[in-house]
């Protein structure tokens, strides 16, 4: 592996040299035709400032932040109520709330500006992603329009000082009669998302209410906060993300070491955030601070591997696909030690805000030292993607300490086709993907007529992304298969090393090289899918291929529905007038397709399914989204929540026989003789099985921090019916060893890894070629009569991979009535 050498230089010489640089870029390829700016919503577009009284929360004594002597959160709202009273230069409102039902608080400081100066800015920022090089050469729009920065502070609960550090900012800037800070607010809008993560900040918990890492959540979206994040980032348009988090010592702050994202254009990114990050350690030395004599910038300081900016989970590296310069800063003193004294805890944090103060300055000046050439840039972004232009091939020493370890580039295909109809896995599926690109800043368009491409045929309504548009980045990311980045570092700061929702979301989406389908497009702004039953009185079948699937058997169930599985996983309602009328309302609420029900056929009725699940937030809302009542369960009260009630056990943590006291491994027992089912996740599952006499396996582990998208061959059972042809990793797992009874519904093909990061563990086992061929799934049924699945890969890994969400439930209702 390559190492990178270490370096030191001035940060007046980077700027000049790098400055220096613009020239060797290639002439831009002809730009396509301009997409007329819609002037929808401009009639309510109202000035600056857009004052709202923010609810006041009661005093909460119990609050983590006061030990820490940062703001408590029911002091957050009176504060900008005040600042928003005796200033014209504060806009709060109230924009969402927590999973925990705290408000979530986005603020704007800049001077203030008439409702015609407001919609002229609003029109700016539109003309840089739709028409990026007119706007590249409009003089005027370089000379007013206000350059966003973007403040993300505490989305880690108890990394609390980012929310001091943004009040200071917004306080001071709304009361400074300082002529600088007025020129600042004329030509810029400041926008903090105070607290992102207030369940946390009131509990002292990095995850909010929920059980989230927010910070690994941008590319599946599944938390209200991140939400937000998601919207104020493209809504805002900033030149500078800043998220602001602790404690890593001495300060680290952006760029990261390689692998970096591949879609990325690095080039318009590097020249800026390299120069910015030294900037920033110059401002903390001038703190005079011991502890911010010096920064960690990884990029700089560190191997490849060690902090890189590869999964697009995160928010920095989620702004970068949205044409944004991000900064992670982890502040460096961590004052929750419990040694600490009160006076220590204080002065800890007072040093982490005025870090935070400096990053944010500091990246305010650099936009306004730099303003010309950070507008052109973000606007090149685009421009490059409306071209369809390749990423950029850029020499070593781009920037001092650039080599060949930092060149990760992907080629863009021309588009992609997401099909409607016979050619789609499922309906719900490719909706779903549509809602994530378009809600993510993506663009997808629907054919108005039926066309060929690519030797395929497609029906109208496909859905077609022209990869010739602004976020192109961003949309390829989330649809490309991915690379192997195994034999190219030794080590990744986390996973996923791979995520493509095109593979694991359970949608068809056919890629298209070189060809942009020739039939007239029409824009969508989300997916549909109507679903419905077949005509006539025949018996109905419903194919479980997605969640949504799951929803509408679970809900006919808890209505009383009589369903019946079938032997290869799909379900079979018999016809009355009474099921039609409710299999019609549940495929409308869902979006779902029941066909007609095979001759003769024969099935197992189900009944309504109640899960007991020892594991993680993870499993829990896995359950929850394909409708199944979940049941939180420990290993020291299996005796009173192991009931009757519960179908199956889920065992995705550790569940150690020999821990169990009395009362609890006779529970336990009692389930198993009553032929109670059993899921197993991974290791712990596998374990258990053993422990418990049920199905005997070997259980074989890669790496911990191996990752990805696995190729996989499905045996066509009642779990793996029909499924997709790829499945997640994170820390694989393969059986081997089968014991008498077991049977391989799923197994990794001859090439596992198709893209992320397989090694083998550090005493030559656990690699690739020891998984190929080997069992991922395996099914069996006890002499007790349990039914007992096992899966190697992960279908709850943070709620990701959705297209193994089907699998999973099919497993649940194979395990709870054979």
């Amino acid at each position: 592996m390559a190492r990178r050498p270490l370096f030191r230089f001035a940060v007046a010489t980077v700027t000049v040299s790098l400055i220096g640089t613009a020239g060797w870029l290639p002439p831009a390829a002809a730009a396509p035709p301009p997409l007329s700016a819609s002037t929808a919503g401009q009639a309510e577009i109202g000035g600056f400032p857009r004052r709202a009284v923010l609810p006041v929360w009661p005093d909460n004594p119990a609050d983590a932040s006061i030990p820490i002597g940062v703001t408590p959160y029911d002091d957050i709202a009176p504060k900008l109520n005040a600042l928003q009273a005796g200033s014209d230069r504060v806009s709060a409102r109230v924009a969402g709330s927590s999973a925990g039902g705290y408000d979530l608080y986005a603020v704007t400081v800049t001077a203030p500006e008439t409702r015609a100066e407001a919609r002229q800015q609003d029109a700016w920022r539109r003309l840089i992603e739709e028409e990026p090089s007119r706007a590249q050469r409009d003089r005027r729009l370089r000379a007013e329009y206000k350059t966003p920065l973007f403040v993300n502070a505490n989305i880690h609960g108890n990394e609390w000082e980012g929310t001091d550090a943004a009040l200071r900012v917004i306080e001071e800037y709304a009361t400074s009669t300082d002529p600088e800070v007025l020129r600042l607010l004329r030509r810029n809008r400041l926008v903090f998302n105070v607290t992102s993560n207030p369940d946390g900040r009131v509990a002292g918990t990095r995850a909010n209410a929920a059980g989230y890492d927010l910070n690994r959540d941008l590319t599946i979206v599944s938390q209200p906060e991140t939400t937000l994040i998601r919207e104020l980032i493209i809504d805002t348009k900033p030149i500078i993300t800043l998220d602001l988090h602790g404690y890593v010592n001495p300060t680290l702050l952006h760029p990261s070491t390689p692998p970096h994202n591949v879609n990325n254009e690095y080039d318009l990114y590097i020249k800026h955030g390299l120069p910015n990050a030294l900037a920033i350690e110059e401002g903390l030395r001038d703190l005079g601070y011991p502890e911010t004599s010096r920064a960690r910038i990884p990029f700089r300081d560190d191997e490849p591997g060690v902090w890189d900016d590869f999964p697009p989970i995160y928010v920095p590296s989620f702004a970068m696909l949205q044409s944004s310069i991000p900064y992670t800063i982890e502040a460096p003193l961590n004052p929750r030690g419990g040694g600490l004294t009160p006076e220590e805890r204080v002065r800890r944090s007072r040093i982490n805000t005025d870090v935070h103060e400096v990053a944010i300055k500091t990246s305010l000046r650099y936009i306004q030292d730099h303003r010309a050439e950070v507008l052109n840039d973000q606007a090149e972004v685009y421009r490059r993607g409306w071209a369809g232009e390749p990423l950029r091939d850029l020499p070593d020493g781009y920037v001092p300490g650039w080599g060949p370890e930092d060149d990760y580039r992907t080629t863009f295909p021309r588009s992609y086709v997401i099909p409607t109809g016979p050619g789609q896995h499922s309906e719900t599926a490719a909706a779903r993907l549509v809602d994530l690109l378009v809600t993510s800043g993506g663009r997808v368009w629907r054919a108005k007529k039926g066309f060929t491409a690519g030797g395929r045929s497609y029906r109208a309504g496909a859905y077609v992304v022209d990869l010739h548009q602004p976020k192109r980045g961003l949309v390829n990311s989330l649809l490309e298969p991915g690379i192997d980045i195994t034999d190219r570092v030794d080590d990744l700061y986390a996973g996923p090393a791979a995520w493509s929702h095109g593979l694991t979301w359970g949608a068809t989406v056919d890629t298209l090289w070189h060809e942009l389908p020739r039939v007239r497009l029409e824009r969508t702004y989300g997916g549909e899918t109507d679903g419905g039953v077949p005509s006539g009185g025949g018996d109905l079948r419903l194919d479980i291929q997605d969640a949504a699937d799951l929803l509408a058997v679970n809900s006919l169930l808890a209505q009383g529905v009589p369903v019946y599985r079938l032997a290869d996983g799909s379900v079979a309602v018999a016809s009355t007038a009474s099921s039609r009328r409710l299999a019609t309302a549940e495929a409308r609420r869902h979006g779902v397709t029941f066909g007609p029900a095979p001759g003769h056929w024969r099935g197992t009725r189900l009944d309504d399914v109640v899960v007991g699940y020892l594991g993680s937030v993870e499993e829990r809302d896995t359950l929850r989204a394909i409708g199944v009542e979940p049941r939180a369960l420990t290993t020291a009260t299996l005796a009173t929540t192991l009931t009757e009630a519960v179908d199956v056990l889920l065992v995705g943590s550790s569940l150690n026989l020999a821990d169990l006291s009395v009362e609890n491994r006779a529970a336990l027992d009692a389930f198993l003789a009553r032929g109670g089912g059993v899921v197993g996740l991974g290791t712990a599952g596998a374990n258990f099985s053993n422990a418990a006499s049920l199905l005997s396996v070997t259980a074989n582990a890669g790496p911990s921090l191996a990752s990805g998208v696995v190729n996989v061959v499905n045996g066509g059972g009642p779990v793996t019916a029909g499924a997709i042809p790829h499945s997640f990793i994170s820390q694989p797992v393969w059986f081997t060893n089968l014991g008498a009874g077991a049977t391989v519904e799923q197994s990794y093909a001859t090439d596992p890894l198709l893209a992320g990061w397989w090694a083998a563990n550090a005493t030559g086992t656990g690699g690739q070629a020891a998984a190929a061929g080997q069992a991922s799934i395996v099914r069996g049924v006890t002499a007790a009569g349990n039914g007992v699945v096992l899966f190697g890969t992960n279908p709850t890994f943070r709620l990701h991979p959705k297209g193994l969400q089907s699998q999973f439930g099919r497993a649940v209702l194979w395990a709870a009535q054979r």
